[in-house]
């Protein structure tokens, strides 16, 4: 399309321009129409909400005016004699006393007896039925086209009843005086016509009704007769039996109008730089496209094998382009040399890296002889703390020059900061021991580096040679494996022990496995009781998951659940787990035990959104209360959202149970934010209590802190009868551990329930208190 560039360049930079300006201003139109309506969004909410605080404390006050002035001797004496006179006088002290638009008395028959001019003659009917339905109803009130906030008081006896009333239309129009926003109130009334009239009738009778039946409350955008408005209703309390709404309005299309200047200035200064950047851009890259266009005869000189120099008068980017391209051709050939060299090569020591020594060890002679030592510095970074980083790798060369003249011809490379590895031959397992053993004598011995006398202290691992199969990596990673498991055992030299090392892709397979167990009957769950000390029952239980592999036998709890966690499995498996919970909760139901089941609640899942949606389905389902136990550090990657769905959690009636206590850094300031009923003391407390003062009074402490916080207190680990009856003493609520029972079936846990003599032997070494903890 264009043939030259300096055209391509003017008309690129000239477009790019006007395509920014135009994202720019949409972008600010989009971004102030946006925050303009999220922000009229939220005041409607936040007037709404000021509405009806005001409405209940202005009823709170109206009851209060009206309840003491029922009390009144002279007003039921006055009501007794139907003295208007009296009732009058003792009206308008109740209405200056409540700063009432309406007051009035109903007999019991029914007649009104005014205390101003406003007050109806008659009883309204819808008035008449609320007041023969409760004993002091209030709410909004309709009568002679005016709309008030009325309370209600019985005059005792059975003499009739007060109503004082403020008008609705005044506390609207505070309402709009408050707003920092122009927003429109009213307080429409449902009749036969509907909840409005005019052109607007359909659009607001819609949204009254969506709204009524919302669960929240939230502003909607609708279109009327004056354009786009954000509409908001929020019923209201009726006095009379006629639906009436507060409603809220906001025009949106004129909230943009304050903007037309910012709009308008965007377009003009607009207009005068597109104009300046045409003719800067046409001048620009006519400057660029003469030095280009040598580069470019240069360049194909250059693709035929002819350097010729280009030389550019300046010192711009394009003439330092030129100095960089003639440099180019005569540093490629060294790059090319020096790039081979550091693929192969650690540069920070110069010596080879781990690339190079799979290579050589790829091509090894007799590689049934070859062993694979590592060799690590041993507290390498306190070294490299205490010298420096520059002088950390000169130890490392040195070190390396070291190895290489100790085992001559042999490959020595740097496999990673504080390692080193080297591969010999040897006859035997013993023989590569007794050299290994040698290098860590030789390699020990003090190093002067810069004026420095370092000691150091190395530790091997040592991989036995490689079968035809492995690769040399693989050799590598056994050797570091070795390694480390010498360092692990605290010894200076170390064979690769595959049997401790075990199997991991093997472990990883079982990932694979979980789901299968789950739909096979494999993965069960077990009961573990908790005894309630308040009513001598066992009234709760936990739920714990077990594996029964077809091959493996029963896999522990700690080698799966902490992979499912890794790998993401865990939702499946605490859904699984709470399903099976419900299941049992009803079985247990029907035969007559209604049982509270606690789950496990991984920390993982806790500030998933999607997790807390199905778990709550579920929870519906349940025939009785649930409990999650988490533990208090679940909080600490997302607080906020983890908070979030516990306090949904316990909202929808969730017991929550802040799980293993003191074992780990325990925060009062999550224990403090957490909507928890309950806290489990771990089993490294409770297990001493009867024997360790000190741990008695942590524990005691605890059990006071929990209860001043209004916690229930469930000690775990209780094995004893003396830390039983202990506990009992320190008024603890709930005990688990193998004493009351070990996890049980669900069959075991019926027998259990049913065992009077277990519960009466509970109940008796509950009572027992210190007298059992001293004996102990």
């Amino acid at each position: 399309m264009f043939v030259r560039l300096r055209h391509k360049l003017t008309v690129l930079y000239a477009g790019l321009f006007c395509a920014a300006l135009i994202l720019i201003g949409a972008t600010a139109y989009v971004v102030i129409a946006d925050a303009t309506q999220r922000l009229a969004r939220d005041q409607l909410v936040n007037a709404s909400e000021i509405f009806a605080r005001g409405i209940a404390l202005r009823t709170e006050h109206l009851n209060a005016s009206a309840e003491s002035a029922a009390q009144a001797p002279a007003l039921q004496q006055a009501a007794a004699a139907r003295d208007e006179s009296a009732i009058g006088v003792a009206l308008a002290a109740l209405r200056e006393n409540a700063e009432a638009d309406l007051t009035f008395l109903v007999t019991r028959e029914g007649l009104v007896i005014a205390g101003d001019a406003d007050a109806p003659t008659s009883v309204p009917p819808g008035l008449q039925q609320a007041l023969g339905r409760n004993d002091a109803p209030s709410g909004a009130l309709m009568f002679d086209g005016l709309q008030y906030h009325a309370a209600t008081a019985r005059i005792p006896d059975g003499l009739g009843w007060l109503v004082v009333g403020v008008r609705l239309d005044s506390e609207v129009q505070a309402l709009e005086e408050l707003a920092t926003i122009p927003l429109a109130a009213s307080t429409p009334v449902r009749t036969r016509e509907g909840w409005a009239n005019g052109e607007d009738a359909d659009a607001l009778g819609g949204l009254i009704e969506r709204q009524a039946r919302a669960e929240t409350r939230r502003a909607e955008l609708i279109e009327t007769s004056t354009g786009r408005a954000l509409a908001l209703a929020a019923p209201l309390l009726s006095l009379d039996g006629a639906p009436s709404v507060l409603l809220l309005r906001y025009q949106v299309d004129g909230a943009l109008t304050q903007y037309s200047a910012l709009f308008g200035t965007l377009l003009m200064v607009g207009f005068v730089g597109l104009t300046l950047l045409i003719a800067g851009s046409w001048f620009l890259a006519n400057d660029i496209t003469r030095p280009l266009s040598r580069l470019e005869a240069a360049a194909q000189k250059l693709q035929e094998g002819v350097f010729e120099a280009v030389v550019i008068a300046g010192r711009d980017e394009l003439a330092r382009l030129a100095e960089s391209f003639n440099a180019m051709t005569g540093a490629l050939r060294e790059r090319e040399r020096k790039i081979t060299h550091l693929a192969y090569h650690d540069a920070e020591t110069r010596l080879p890296n781990r690339l190079a020594l799979e290579r050589r060890l790829a091509s090894a002679p007799q590689p049934e002889r070859l062993y694979l030592a590592a060799i690590g510095v041993d507290r390498f970074a306190e070294v490299r703390g205490a010298i420096g980083y520059a002088l950390a790798g000169m130890l490392m060369r040195v070190l390396g020059q070291r190895l290489a003249q100790l085992v001559p011809n042999a490959p020595v490379a740097r496999l990673s900061s504080d390692v080193l590895g080297v591969a010999f031959l040897a006859d035997s397992e013993a023989d590569a021991r007794k050299r290994a053993s040698a290098l860590v004598g030789a390699l020990e011995q003090p190093l002067a580096l810069e004026g420095h006398n370092l000691d150091i202290n190395v530790t091997i691992g040592l991989a036995q040679p490689r079968a035809k199969t492995e690769s040399p990596a693989a050799m590598i990673e056994r050797a570091s494996v070795a390694l480390d498991q010498a360092r692990g055992a605290r010894q200076k030299l170390g064979l690769f022990d595959e049997a401790a090392y075990g199997d991991p892709a093997r472990n990883l397979s079982l990932m694979s496995e979980l789901r299968r167990a789950m739909e096979s009957g494999e993965l069960t769950i077990v009961h573990q009781p908790k005894y309630d000390f308040r009513s001598g029952r066992i009234g709760s239980a936990e739920c714990l998951v077990r594996w029964r592999h077809p091959t493996r036998g029963m896999i522990a709890p700690d080698l799966f659940i902490p992979m499912a966690e890794e790998t993401g499995h865990i939702r499946a498996v605490t859904e699984w787990v709470l399903r099976r919970a419900i299941m049992d909760q009803k079985r247990l139901a029907a035969a007559g035990w209604p049982l509270t089941l606690a789950v496990n609640i991984s920390g993982r899942l806790i500030g998933d959104d999607d997790f807390a949606r199905a778990a709550l389905d579920l929870v519906a389902k349940a025939p009785h209360q649930l409990c999650f136990e988490i533990t208090e550090t679940a909080v600490i990657d997302n607080p906020q959202k983890a908070l979030e769905n516990i306090e949904l959690f316990a909202s929808k009636g969730v017991r929550i149970s802040i799980d293993d206590y003191g074992s780990g850094l325990s925060s009062l300031a999550y224990l403090k934010q957490l909507p928890a009923h309950e806290l489990k003391i771990d089993k490294l407390f409770v297990q001493s209590v009867a024997n360790s003062q000190r741990d008695a009074l942590l524990v005691r402490s605890t059990i006071d802190l929990a209860h001043g916080l209004g916690l229930d207190v469930v000690a775990e680990g209780v094995e004893t009868p003396a830390t039983f009856a202990q506990l009992a003493s320190m008024k603890c609520d709930l005990t688990q551990g193998y004493l009351i029972a070990r996890p049980a079936s669900l069959e075991e846990l019926i027998a259990i329930l049913g065992d009077e003599k277990r519960m009466r032997f509970y109940q008796q070494t509950a009572l027992s208190g210190p007298t059992a903890a001293r004996l102990a």
